[in-house]
């Protein structure tokens, strides 16, 4: 950013400093008017602001709490009033923008990390999060350089590398860069779960056995990540170790019974192994889990159709049509098997 206009956004934050300052106190006599919400988190916020509404931290904590509840528009409110009330504390700057963007208004979630890195322009804590919203909005060049500028005064900064990496990798030509600087951040902070999945799922496309390892390093880094446990088991999968895939994704399921994936994954396994009552219990736990879920009853589907069970399959195949019309294997099983079942 260059220094015009880094003078502009400062002068600009000013004069609405001063214009805001001057309703502050209506400002923030209006908002304790709020109906009780039935949110024990946010009513009792309330029930503070009604005896102190000018204390800036007050909007700050409901404002997180409205965000955790989807009350984004009051959210906005509340962040806005914490800013006007405290225009040097930078966390609420983050807040802010964070509330912008969920509400749909990021235009102003960037404009408020730009004013925010104006002002401070050597707290790395905001420099990377106006980086993180520029990467989110696409804007990769004005991210590069908000974070090569970190660099300079922290040539260290692990977390920098990995936001570096994140923008280089949404683009082909720049896969060489993402893997440098991905490395670069675990050798800064070996604890970076993230950018050991990324740099084994580069490493996994590309077809290099190095993938394994940094799927072991982000499980060393954090042994009960469920994510970092799939991805393992997922390139066991591929690599023809079934026998550790399938220890793996019991471990996750022991881990995280909601996290689906792994029993998909295993069931699948299954079926190629000719287990059908152990594939039958994978997709079961899924439908029983999450009924919505259209990928599990056809599985099961299959499985019925290979136990010979075809009513049982067309009932799956029909119900995971209900729950996604367009999902092209259920459909495609659907007709076969009411064709072979006319027969």
């Amino acid at each position: 950013m260059n220094r015009t206009l880094t003078s502009l956004l400062l002068v600009l934050g000013a004069l609405l400093l001063i214009q805001c300052k001057e309703d502050i106190k209506t400002s923030a006599q209006s908002s304790v008017s709020i109906n009780t919400t039935g949110i024990e988190s946010i009513d009792l916020l309330t029930a503070e602001i009604q005896k102190s509404p000018l204390d800036a931290s007050l909007y700050y904590e409901r404002a997180k709490a409205y965000m955790e509840n989807n009350g984004n528009e009051y959210a906005v409110k509340d962040a806005e009033r914490a800013v006007q009330l405290d225009s040097l504390n930078p966390n609420y700057y983050h807040l802010l923008s964070d509330a912008y963007m969920d509400f749909r208004q990021s235009k102003l979630g960037l404009m408020t990390m730009m004013r925010a890195g104006a002002m401070y322009p050597e707290r790395t804590a905001t420099q990377l999060k106006l980086a993180e919203t520029q990467y989110i909005l696409l804007q990769y060049d004005y991210a590069v350089s908000t974070l090569n500028k970190i660099l300079k005064y922290e040539p260290l900064n692990a977390e920098a590398y990995f936001m570096l990496g994140m923008v280089f990798n949404e683009h082909d030509e720049d896969k060489k860069k993402a893997k440098n600087a991905f490395l670069t951040a675990v050798e800064n902070d070996s604890d970076l779960v993230d950018a050991w999945l990324i740099l084994g799922q580069n490493a996994m496309a590309e077809g290099d056995p190095l993938a394994k390892r940094y799927y072991q390093n982000a499980i060393t880094a954090e042994p009960e990540n469920v994510s970092a446990l799939h991805s393992l088991a997922f390139y066991l999968q591929n690599n023809e170790d079934v026998l550790g895939a399938q220890k793996l994704y019991r471990k996750i399921h022991i881990l995280d019974k909601n996290y689906l994936k792994a029993n998909l994954n295993s069931g699948i396994l299954y079926i190629e192994q000719d287990s059908l009552e152990k594939a039958y219990e994978q997709f079961n736990i899924i439908t029983q889990n999450n009924p919505g879920n259209h990928v599990g009853y056809y599985y099961r589907g299959v499985v019925h159709e290979l136990q010979g069970n075809l009513e049982n399959a067309l009932t799956d195949y029909q119900n995971s049509m209900n729950i996604k019309p367009d999902y092209e294997k259920a459909v495609t099983a659907t007709a076969a098997l009411e064709k072979a079942l006319k027969k």
